[in-house]
């Protein structure tokens, strides 16, 4: 079978890619730039489905393909780029599949339909009645929350997983949250039993959990013990909203404060009467994800680098307020004494203040923490020659810059490279 994928390199495409490549299946996969893992049997080719939207003719459609799979999408907050992409250019796919007669696999989300204020699910909802009142064979799968290594919303599930309390913005909807595994599972069942007609399935799996029993599952796999849980009042959950809609928050903004607060549960039973499969049950896929040393990592990271930012700011301003006299006590006992002295004191503040601010900016983070570490050691190596005696003072601040230079080294080392924001990363 000779299979379009649309979509490669997101999280659901990227699992499909996997699998689909695993089971012999030859693939043309779709991302944006047109690259992708190098994988035999898989051939990539450069999709923009906004583009698509506006002119179909921008992609040429390959020979003989059987079924289209389109696992494209995105949680922003742009409205413009969300129904541009999951709705006219998700439409204007189905088209040029329905010109080759090609049936179709959309991958849609559970609430479709139900829910039009939310524009992520009223975009995917109208590319899924299009593809209803088509000629064309399809099939539409309506995923609950899924989980698994390398989505967005289990990143951040894993990250908050490791703490012993824990704020939410709502601790009482429910959600059915099915494996990447067992929505991959679907799709290759029904690639080998495609349904008689065009149908909607939810994607679910077999318990409906709140947020709290979800993360606690996650914390029980990993070895901790359930934790306390608090739901943050509603004015602090709509002041972050409205913040992570002007910002470009995933995680945080309106759409997910919506949907935070309604229950995502459904039947898994047409799917099963469909093709004959069943979601596994979530404890069962825990196994290698979450890992407790990743999500430990994951969840100190954001606490370590906004105590540096402390740490940084802080200096800086006792050096320039209260500690200035301090400052030119110390540069006394170096034999540093009028104008050089209070240079020191000023521009050492303002270098200090300088890389604290630096760490706020994803850009500058890594030459900032790269300075740090060199700053740090050249004022041990100064004191070392210089004032000797702060070796060995009872607060021993010297010794415990070895302990500062270990966080920084270790924020450096798990720093991403930085790159330019993709709003429109794929699922």
């Amino acid at each position: 079978m000779r299979i379009l994928l649309v979509g490669a390199t997101g999280f659901i495409g990227g699992h499909l890619l996997t699998a689909l490549q695993r089971g012999q299946y030859t693939i043309i996969a779709t991302s944006r730039s047109g690259r992708g893992p190098d994988l035999p049997g898989v051939e990539w080719r450069a999709l923009d489905l906004s583009t698509l939207a506006d002119d179909p003719d921008t992609f040429t459609w390959p020979d003989g393909v059987d079924v289209v799979i389109n696992a494209s999408g995105l949680l922003g907050t742009d409205k413009n780029t969300l129904y541009a992409i999951q709705d006219r250019g998700a439409r204007a796919l189905f088209s040029l599949a329905e010109r080759h007669a090609t049936r179709i696999i959309q991958v849609s989300a559970l609430g479709a339909g139900d829910q039009p204020d939310i524009p992520f699910l009223d975009s995917k909802s109208l590319a899924d009645e299009a593809l209803l009142s088509s000629s064309q064979r399809a099939v539409i799968l309506r995923p609950s929350m899924v989980i698994g290594p390398g989505g967005a919303s289990s990143g951040w599930l894993s990250r908050l997983s490791p703490l012993p309390w824990i704020a939410l913005m709502d601790t009482r909807s429910q959600v059915q949250p099915v494996h990447i595994d067992d929505l991959v599972g679907a799709v290759l069942s029904l690639l080998d039993r495609w349904p008689d007609q065009t149908s909607i399935y939810p994607v679910v799996g077999p318990d409906p959990m709140t947020l709290p029993q979800l993360i606690d599952r996650l914390r029980i796999s990993q070895g901790w013990t359930p934790a306390q849980y608090m739901q943050l009042p509603r004015w602090v959950s709509a002041t972050g909203a409205r913040l992570g809609d002007r910002l470009g928050w995933q995680a945080l903004n309106t759409q997910t404060l919506r949907m935070a607060g309604r229950d995502n549960t459904a039947s898994s039973q047409p799917l099963e009467q469909a093709c004959g499969f069943r979601a596994a049950s979530f404890e069962s896929r825990l196994g290698e994800w979450p890992n407790p040393l990743q999500s430990a990592s994951m969840a100190l990271r954001p606490i370590l680098l906004g105590v540096m930012i402390v740490i940084w700011l802080g200096t800086a301003v006792a050096c320039l307020g209260p500690g200035y006299a301090w400052g030119l006590g110390i540069m006394a006992e170096a034999g540093v004494h009028g104008w050089p002295a209070s240079l020191a004191v000023i521009g050492g503040a303002l270098l200090d203040a300088m890389l604290g601010i630096g760490l706020l900016s994803r850009y500058w983070r890594r030459p900032a923490l790269k300075a740090q570490i060199a700053l740090m050691l050249s004022y041990m190596v100064l004191i070392t020659f210089l004032v000797p005696q702060y070796w060995y003072d009872p607060f021993a601040s010297v010794l415990k810059n070895a302990g500062l230079l270990i966080a920084t080294l270790w924020l450096l080392w798990t720093e991403p490279r930085a790159t330019q924001p993709d709003t429109r990363k794929a699922q």
